[in-house]
């Protein structure tokens, strides 16, 4: 998965499960990240992928909120991660099985090697 694409789904995952941080402290979420997740909210904002509404502990103060589109596009995000994990492991499994045939054809191989070569050895009975 992209960089923009990680980024936009932590911040769009992170307003979904902040029910309680302000706005204008939502920075502090990210910490030194802030700077590169501050242009990707910009964007987002752009989107229409979010709201501003009040929190109901503090009326007058406002929080951020997924739309539908929102909503729509952090399902969307989560399964190409998904899609991506799967694709990766697939890969992992097909690599060690091939390893996994590898090494034991080079076994097998070293095997034959060394079974043929002491019969070289070997006395011959007449």
């Amino acid at each position: 998965m992209e960089k923009l694409k990680e980024m936009e789904l932590e911040l769009l995952v992170t307003m979904r499960n902040n029910e309680t941080t302000e706005t204008n402290q939502f920075y502090k979420l990210f910490e030194y990240r802030w700077p590169q997740y501050q242009e990707c909210l910009r964007f987002l904002d752009n989107k229409g992928l979010f709201i501003q509404a009040d929190l109901q502990t503090m009326p007058g103060l406002k929080k951020y909120e997924l739309t539908k589109l929102g909503n729509d596009r952090v399902s969307q995000l989560l399964s190409e991660r998904s899609h991506a994990v799967h694709v990766k492991l697939a890969h992992l499994r097909r690599s060690k099985n091939l390893e996994s045939s590898q090494r034991e054809h080079s076994l097998l191989g070293l095997f034959a090697f060394l079974t043929n070569f002491s019969s070289r050895f070997r006395r011959q009975v007449h």
